[in-house]
């Protein structure tokens, strides 16, 4: 890891250098030497100024190739400050379903501004895909793909696949059809290479066509890729009209997202399509903040388990001595406090685990992520303790029938209001920061960070608790 950040520190250092010298040919040399995906990230660490430079100087394919990389905070600063002619120029060599995943993450303005630089055709294509429903196969597809008549020769097809080498996606897999554009088989590259010129393609492609509906969910589209080991899937519409290709590329990145979701959602968290520091403050608590309100509503029923259990063992005879409150009044709620800060604990640990897998975050990022994980507990600490306010009104008036005037109870719920508040971002604190630090001493963060955050959480906010309490009650 250590000597991948000093290779792009030394790229970067090398790009910039170039640039100063105005020694084009010898930036160009690096297109030949670095990956498109290498020559971005050693990018992302040189200013603004010199990312547009070095965009205009490395030809049209390269630049292409590397605009997509980008951050999308980068992506969107170099088109503002770009012309027209040169947003058409870059984004003419793009492929469009690039183009699509580029254009979602962009502002209302920036989008504008690259339509009205786009080619009529273009636009067309692009509005062809932007139509679709968020997680179908057509949202994700490419329209840059090459197809074949079913009456044409070998020879026919290897001519089209010249003519179209820098605009399909694809070079492995091709797609026959008819003259109503129906999808009718496919071949590969090396079928077409071991056939005789003159052969028809009707005679050497595959009928064995897999495809999928632009209405499908990209889940299903991810299952036949699993299952039958392919590379490129077809996409037809409702009219059995081919439309559209999507790409391993495209499922590998469906992948990473599903699991993603899957993972927030185990931890109780609504997903988000954001990346850790690319997510709101509000959007991070609104995705946290519900489940942690039903969890913690849930925890009632521990609550009261305990507290009947106490009444059968006599406690609740001496309302006024201290083994009455601890036993009656405090002690039922340590299930409440310890469950609704472990899974919040629980959920900033998950997030950041998953966001070090993406190398959304460093192990640099300690003091960013502990700042953001306590504005975030600020917020989500005032909504719960609100909520439970409420929660224990309620209760309490059950079980007095309506009789509040025992200070003890008042005390009860300041001391779990208090307590609550304060572990809670402490649970926060821990969750975020721990993940990282086990990243730093070369632990696993996913197998360390969760057991430890668990058995801190439980064990700080129990002390925090009846610490509190000692404050109301000794």
């Amino acid at each position: 890891m250590l000597e991948k950040e000093e290779n792009l520190k030394a790229l970067s250092e090398n790009i910039e250098k170039l640039i100063i010298e105005n020694d084009i040919k010898k930036l160009r040399e690096l297109e030949e030497l670095h990956y498109p995906q290498d020559i971005a990230e050693a990018l992302e660490q040189l200013d603004e100024k010199i990312i547009i430079i070095a965009l205009r100087l490395f030809t049209n394919d390269t630049s292409s190739e590397i605009f997509p990389y980008l951050d999308t905070d980068i992506q969107e600063e170099i088109i503002n400050k770009m012309s027209s002619k040169q947003v058409s120029e870059l984004f003419s060599e793009l492929y469009t379903d690039d183009i699509v995943d580029i254009l979602e993450e962009m502002p209302s303005n920036i989008v504008k501004k690259i339509l009205r630089s786009s080619t009529p055709e273009a636009r067309a294509q692009i509005n062809n895909i932007l139509k679709y429903n968020d997680d179908t196969a057509g949202s994700i597809m490419s329209v840059d793909y090459t197809r074949f008549k079913i009456n044409w020769t070998v020879t026919d097809a290897i001519e089209k696949i010249r003519e179209r080498d820098q605009e399909s996606e694809d070079h492995n897999t091709f797609y026959v059809v008819d003259d109503l554009n129906n999808l009718k088989g496919t071949i590969e590259l090396k079928d077409l290479v071991f056939s005789k010129g003159e052969t028809k393609l009707s005679e050497i492609m595959d009928e064995r066509v897999l495809f999928a509906y632009t209405k499908d969910d990209q889940e299903a589209v991810v299952e036949k890729f699993q299952k039958y080991d392919i590379t490129t899937l077809p996409v037809i519409n409702i009219q059995q009209k081919l439309v559209g290709i999507v790409t391993v590329d495209d499922v590998l990145d469906v992948i990473e997202e599903e699991v993603t979701e899957d993972i927030h959602k185990m931890a109780g968290i609504s997903p988000t399509d954001d990346e850790y520091f690319k997510t709101s403050i509000w959007k991070m608590v609104k995705s946290r903040s519900v489940w942690l309100m039903f969890l913690m509503v849930s925890a009632t029923l521990s609550q009261i388990i305990i507290y009947l259990f106490m009444k059968r063992y006599g406690f609740n005879s001496d309302k006024g001595s201290i083994i009455y409150i601890v036993t009656m009044l405090l002690t039922p709620l340590l299930t409440v406090i310890s469950g609704t800060t472990g899974n919040a604990g629980s959920q900033s640990s998950t997030m950041v685990v998953r966001a070090l897998s993406l190398k959304e975050v460093e192990t640099k990022d300690f003091a960013r992520v502990m700042w953001k994980e306590f504005r975030v507990a600020i917020i989500t600490g005032f909504i719960l303790v609100s909520v439970n306010f409420i929660r224990m009104i309620i209760i309490y008036s059950i079980e007095t029938k309506g009789d509040l005037s025992d200070p003890n109870l008042w005390y009860t719920i300041a001391t779990l209001s208090i307590a609550m508040y304060l572990s809670l971002i402490m649970a926060k604190l821990i969750g975020g920061t721990l993940p990282i630090i086990a990243k730093k001493l070369k632990f696993d963060p996913a197998v360390t960070a969760a057991p430890l955050v668990t058995t801190l959480v439980d064990a700080l906010s129990t002390a925090i608790f009846f610490s509190v309490g000692l404050i109301f009650f000794a």
